[in-house]
C-alpha cells in the first residue's frame, strides 16, 4: 500500500509532467496523454485516498487549462 507521502510525491511528478505535456502537445492531446501518465496512480488507489487523488488531479487539470472547473465549488 502506498502512503499519503508517496502519493503526494507521485502527484508532484504528475504536476511537472503536465507542464511538459502542455508545452509539447496540442491541447486536444494533453488530457489523453496525462491520463496515461496518471494511470499507475489512479489504477486501484488506496480507498481512503481515492477522493484526495481525484481532487488533486482535477485541480491540476483546471489550473493548466486542460479542463473547465465544473465542480460545485468551482
Amino acid at each position: 500500500m502506498r502512503s499519503r507521502s508517496d502519493i503526494d510525491t507521485e502527484l508532484g511528478h504528475l504536476q511537472q509532467r503536465l507542464l511538459v505535456l502542455c508545452a509539447e502537445l496540442p491541447p486536444d492531446q494533453v488530457r489523453e496523454a496525462f491520463a496515461r501518465e496518471a494511470e499507475p496512480l489512479t489504477r486501484d488507489p488506496p480507498a481512503e485516498l481515492d477522493a484526495y487523488i481525484q481532487e488533486r488531479i482535477h485541480t491540476m487539470l483546471v489550473a493548466a487549462g486542460v479542463i473547465e472547473d465544473e465542480s460545485p465549488t468551482g
